[in-house]
Parts: C-alpha cells; sequence; structure tokens
C-alpha cells in the first residue's frame, strides 16, 4: 500500500518515468478490453474469468494479487467507459503490429473460452481488429489458430 502511495505522489511531482505510465496504461487498456469483451455476450463464465487471468499473468508476467489489482481496476475504467475507443488509442498509439495481433488474439482466446463466440463477441472483436489496424484476414486466421482450425 505504501509502494502505490510512494507511486502516486512520485506522478504527481513528475517524478515517474513516462514509460512506466504509458506502460501502466497499456497494461489497464489490454485489461480492460479482455474484460469487456468477456462480458460482451452479457455473461461473464468462470471459463472466460480463468483465461483473462491467464492471458494477463502471461502477458506482462504479474503474480495473482497484482493481477487481481489490474483486473479490478481494468474493470472500473470499463464500466466508465462511454466505448473501447479510448482503450484502442492507447494500444494502437504504443504497440506495434505485432502487439495489437496480440491483443485481437487475446480477445478471441476470451471469447472462445466457453468454447462458444457469440455474435456480441464477434462483433466487438472485429470492431477492436479494426480500430487497431488489424486486417480482417488477419484478425480471421487469428481466430481460426484459437478456435484449432490454423489453416
Amino acid at each position: 500500500m505504501l509502494e502505490k502511495i510512494q507511486g502516486l505522489l512520485a506522478d504527481l511531482l513528475g517524478e515517474t518515468p513516462p514509460d512506466a505510465l504509458e506502460g501502466e496504461e497499456i497494461r489497464i487498456a489490454c485489461a480492460a478490453l479482455l474484460v469487456h469483451c468477456a462480458r460482451a455476450d452479457g455473461y461473464q463464465s468462470s471459463a472466460e474469468t480463468a483465461k483473462l487471468r491467464e492471458i494477463l499473468t502471461a502477458q506482462y508476467g504479474l503474480s495473482g494479487d497484482d493481477v487481481d489489482e489490474l483486473i479490478k481496476e481494468a474493470e472500473r475504467r470499463e464500466a466508465q467507459a462511454v466505448d473501447v475507443h479510448k482503450f484502442t488509442r492507447v494500444l494502437h498509439r504504443n504497440l506495434d503490429r505485432a502487439g495489437r495481433q496480440d491483443i485481437v488474439r487475446g480477445l478471441w482466446e476470451i471469447s472462445h473460452a466457453d468454447a462458444l463466440i457469440d455474435h456480441d463477441e464477434r462483433r466487438l472483436v472485429t470492431l477492436v481488429a479494426g480500430l487497431l489496424d488489424v486486417e480482417i484476414h488477419e484478425a480471421v486466421q487469428i481466430r481460426r489458430d484459437v478456435e484449432g482450425r490454423g489453416d
């Protein structure tokens, strides 16, 4: 807790390197999109929750408590957001093509976690892929790979 307060004070005083702030915003934006996707069909299954934790742990090398904090903050931000554009702008600005494709892969993995990709989930992933400048044929191939149908 003390570390967080010290970090906040450092941010306010301009003592935190910009890269550290951007890295945190990238993690939150990614997590918020994954949370949004897990809830896109109106129900977040336990399989989707487990996949969300798995992706964030693997992607950012976080411990269990750190993943919990990230998810909590992502849920808060996602609930306040009007749409996904705020998150995709952060990711588009800060990630290279492979990084943006990884975001799309994570969204497909969340969507497929319960073995059924709902229409709302498919629509969300397609929208986010477009906003991240991931070509539709790339997004489709990523989906096939996630579903185990790679062509």
